[in-house]
């Protein structure tokens, strides 16, 4: 049960006498845990102590359930005798509690054997509004009695208005605004006035005070030694609590991890009390690990499990359906802000198996195990209305109702082996529709329309699917054969939307799709969809039909991407966060939120757009005939050049990401392919080398008229295959097949001239060239499987620094500074992202483990401007970010991102790190939203709250911290 209450009560007992009246509770303490988890303690502890010595126990005792309530299977039956005991009844009034059937139970209670007149309100959100009119609480002005309230009274009912306590911090007996509520309600449990209890309160308070300044003097002597003792003792005490904290935070972290994959959920609770309790980097880069790695968003709980889920054409409105025979209806909008509509709507006698709502939104339809459908007029969801008498025809219960596209007809799937069709032109008249469609052999679980209405499907536990011709309702007729191929019972159809297919998910953890284009002869599309290992219940296609939702008992939800129905694939890793089976599942209209009800008692939503999922920017740019090498950005953003393979630099102007356009004309002087590109700090010189062993300088302080600058820088002895300015643009070093680094003065770059001898030491080809940021050290790599670093700071004389980094196990492609040149990274044809610690480039030392999860050669990576996050770019066409707060567990932000049809190149952050550019073996340049990735980090505790809506709860915390008081991680 998600919502109970707590009170106390019992006989009178002297103000301020200090006794324990043991028999019973002076009063009863009724509300929601949802509305009220934090109030009512406050509330409680303020009855408590007013009035009262501070040495003596309280006068009388209050009952809430969480602090007066044993565990015991007879629950209710606990409650109950509370009730009994107790001499008064205060109620907690709020929307949440109005609606809570824990909440309503005790009411009803109270009214039947207990006097009227010691009900308490004390308003903690919604509205009360009294009718002297009628001697009643108005109740279309009130939202927050229990119904059986209302015209309980004869008389307005004491009650205060507490509903400011949710936005105050201090809700103790020293706040006087919230002292004079305890006082309006803790009058009548004393049996004296409101001004006799303050008054015997501030009695005691100065009593108080006068006994602590004559313990003051004494105990000042005595502070003076203990404080010399207690210093030691207190840092000694300080750093055990530090342990003792970070032990726990590990531990919680530990705990994230291992649930990261099966209930994000949970994982997400685990990781904010672990940063709430130790912050740091090792709990920070968990939790935004456990962000990046999951879609979970919002939970909608509920008080039973839940089968039936629908949401209207226009997104507005989202319907679940339960264990308990009710329905609720969600105002899902905002995605991220959902909330319920009105009060449940309750009209079924059993199980609520489907609902389904009409194409218009207007009407909805709830098929239930009572053997029934019913209709409900929704078109004001705050006012629903059931329509009419019960839809009755099935002997069995009803698993399933399904509207027509043109909302005229319903279908519905019974136990009792039938399918019956009804008019619901009508919805307040509907009529059934010919004979029952017979042709099952066992329970029909599942029906569905295709999209023009022509084509209805029907699946049962006979292992079947049948196609129904239902152009015309009246005079339905089965179309050719039954479709075979699952081994049990199938449990779901789903008609894609626009393109001929349908999906039938089944008993056997299979979904199987089926080409239906000429449904009198249908035909299995491709390899049964097998990500589950459990049966699978229901599916659902996305708005554009490119990809499919299953959902499974085994907990989880998969993604399947169906652009070609004939070779579908997952997509990513399944969503978990269920704790039970996953009964049903739906995409909202938008296609960016799924919804999905099990037997958890919740629903979910899930963030497929994902924010934290860098997003393709437009098209992606073209203008190379070949495969692209190297990208660079210039420093105003502006504009990106990329070198080709055709032996071409392409410039674009990015100043609007979502319109690039082409500039200038292809810079072309190479001879073969340019393997590298590179622009000047101040952005007015661009470097680009390539195959012909020649460097080139091009003016492109006008990218729209480039023209190339001084001489071919001639020095290497073959292909030049990487070049980089120094950070004061100064000086511009490359790398060639030569295995040699040249050094260029190019301070006016119509002037370049060679500076110092060579940088030898690599015994192979040199791949890759980085400065430091200061310009003193420059990091080489190359095929001999080996990283050198070089000091630069005299250009004229450089020299070798420390000892090879040699740890790759293959050749390294590329090399990078982090922002404070206190790191670099190197990846390499062993798939692998290597770092190193150069604060000290004479002494470089490998740091954390290294970063595996390309299926092939690293190609390219980049820091972003703060350094903490890490791109790179590999020949499995995908390219991967890599979080770098904790740099003894990097973690990768997210799935690698597939969206190029070849390798990728090259890697390169915008100068605010919202941006990344990336180079393909397709011939294209893609730009990337990286969203809000870039603040993630700034408050990801705050985010996680967002979307769980809760930190742990106490029985949650009892069970996974050790050794801390309990304290709420998301309260404000």
């Amino acid at each position: 049960m998600t919502d109970h209450s707590v009170s106390h009560g019992g006989d009178f007992a002297p103000l301020v006498s200090g006794q324990h009246d043991g028999a019973g509770f002076r009063a009863f303490m009724s509300y929601s845990h949802a509305a009220d988890g934090k109030l009512a303690p406050s509330l409680q502890r303020g009855l408590h102590r007013l009035g009262k010595p501070w040495y003596r126990p309280p006068a009388f005792r209050v009952f809430r359930d969480d602090t007066s309530l044993t565990a015991t299977p007879a629950l209710w039956s606990s409650i109950e005798q509370a009730l009994q005991a107790s001499a008064f009844f205060v109620l907690l009034a709020s929307p949440q509690a109005s609606k809570s059937q824990w909440v309503n139970r005790e009411v009803t209670w109270w009214l039947s054997n207990k006097p009227r007149d010691r009900v308490l309100v004390a308003l903690t959100d919604g509205e009360l509004t009294w009718d002297s009119a009628t001697g009643d609480f108005d109740p279309d002005a009130s939202d927050a009695l229990p119904p059986s309230l209302y015209g309980a009274f004869g008389e307005e009912p004491l009650w205060v208005d507490v509903r400011w306590a949710h936005t105050e911090n201090d809700l103790s007996l020293h706040n006087p605004r919230f002292r004079e509520v305890v006082a309006d309600l803790a009058a009548p449990l004393h049996g004296v006035t409101k001004e006799q209890l303050i008054g015997e309160d501030t009695r005691q308070q100065r009593r108080t005070i006068r006994w602590r300044n004559s313990a003051i003097a004494a105990l000042l002597t005595l502070a003076l030694v203990a404080t010399v003792m207690s210093v030691q003792f207190l840092v000694q005490r300080n750093a055990a609590r530090e342990q003792r904290d970070l032990a726990v935070a590990r531990q919680l972290v530990t705990q994230a991890d291992a649930a990261r994959a099966r209930d994000a959920r949970n994982a997400l609770l685990l990781g904010i009390a672990a940063q709430r309790i130790r912050p740091g980097s090792e709990a920070e880069s968990s939790l935004v690990d456990t962000l990046t790695h999951t879609r979970y968003s919002r939970t909608l709980p509920h008080d039973s499990g839940l089968v039936g889920l629908a949401i209207t054409r226009d997104g507005r409105t989202l319907a679940t359906g339960g264990f308990d025979g009710t329905i609720t209806l969600w105002d899902v909008a905002d995605p991220a802000r959902p909330r319920p509509i009105g009060q449940p709507l309750s009209g079924h006698s059993s199980f609520v198996y489907s609902v389904d709502f009409s194409p218009d939104g207007r009407t909805m339809a709830s098929a239930s195990n009572d053997r029934t459908v019913a209709l409900w007029d929704v078109s004001d969801p705050a006012r629903p209305a059931r329509l009419g008498e019960p839809l009755t025809g099935h002997t069995d219960a009803v698993h399933h109702a399904a509207f027509s596209p043109d909302g005229r007809t319903v279908a519905t799937a019974g136990f009792d082996n039938l399918v019956l069709l009804w008019d619901v032109s009508d919805p307040a008249r509907p009529a059934r529709l010919g004979e029952p469609l017979t042709g099952h052999t066992d329970l029909v679980t599942m029906v569905a329309f295709s999209p023009d209405g022509e084509t209805m499907a029907s699946a049962g536990f006979d292992r079947l699917v049948l196609l129904w011709d239902v152009s015309d309702p009246a005079g339905p007729r089965r179309l050719g054969t039954p479709l075979t191929g699952h081994t049990n019972a199938v449990w779901g159809v789903a008609f894609a939307p626009a393109d001929r297919i349908l999906a039938t998910a089944g008993a056997d953890n299979r979904t199987l799709l089926w080409d239906i284009d000429d449904p009198a002869a249908p035909r299995r599309l491709g390899e049964p969809l097998t990500g589950h290992i459990s049966e699978v219940y229901a599916v659902s296609f996305a708005p554009d039909g490119h990809a499919l939702a299953t959902a499974s008992s085994d907990r989880t939800v998969v993604l399947w991407d169906l652009t070609d129905p004939s070779r579908p694939r997952r997509l990513g890793e399944p969503l978990t966060g269920h704790t039970g089976p996953v009964n049903a599942v739906v995409f909202l209209p938008d296609g960016r939120t799924l919804a999905t009800a099990g037997t958890d008692r919740t629903a979910v939503l899930w963030d497929l757009a994902d924010s934290l999922r860098p997003q393709r920017i437009g098209e992606p740019l073209t203008g190379h005939t070949g495969p692209v090498n190297a990208v660079a950005l210039a420093s105003d953003e502006r504009t990106l050049a990329s070198g080709g393979a055709e032996g071409s630099v392409v410039l674009h102007d990015i100043t609007d990401p979502t319109r690039p356009r082409r500039v200038g004309g292809p810079l072309t002087g190479h001879t073969g392919e340019v393997f590298a590109v590179a622009f000047s700090p101040d952005g007015g010189t661009l470097a680009t080398a390539g195959a012909d062993g020649s460097v080139l300088l091009w003016d492109v302080a006008d990218p729209a008229r480039p023209r190339r600058v001084g001489g071919p820088l001639t020095g290497h002895t073959g292909e030049v295959f990487a070049a980089a300015f120094s950070p004061d643009g100064g000086t511009l070093a490359t790398a060639g097949a030569d295995g040699s680094v040249l050094l260029w003065d190019v301070a006016d770059p119509a002037r370049p001239r060679r500076v110092g001898g060579p940088l030898t030491g690599h015994t192979g080809e040199v791949l890759a060239v980085a400065f430091s940021p200061d310009g003193d050290a420059l990091a080489s790599g190359g095929t001999d499987r080996s990283v050198l670093l070089w000091d630069v700071a005299d250009p004229a004389r450089p020299r070798r620094l420390g000892r090879a980094l040699g740890d790759h196990a293959s050749l390294v492609y590329t090399v990078a500074f982090s922002p404070d040149g206190d790191l670099l990274a190197s990846g390499g044809a062993d798939r692998s992202v290597l770092l190193w610690d150069v604060a000290d480039p004479a002494s470089p030392r490998r740091v954390g483990p290294a970063l595996t999860g390309h299926g092939s050669y690293v190609r390219s990576i980049a820091f972003d401007p703060d350094g903490r996050t890490l791109a790179s770019g590999g020949a499995d066409d995908a390219f991967a970010l890599w979080d770098l707060t904790d740099l003894g567990r990097p973690r990768p932000l997210g799935e690698p991102l597939i969206g190029h049809r070849g390798s990728v190149n090259a890697v390169a952050f915008s100068s605010d790190g919202r941006t990344l550019a990336t180079g393909s073996g397709d011939g294209t340049v893609g730009l990337w939203d990286l969203g809000e990735l870039g603040t993630l980090r700034e408050a990801p505790a705050d985010r996680a709250c967002a979307i769980t809506g809760r930190g742990l709860n106490r029985e949650e915390w009892q069970r996974f911290v050790t050794g801390l008081p309990y304290q709420d991680t998301c309260a404000s």
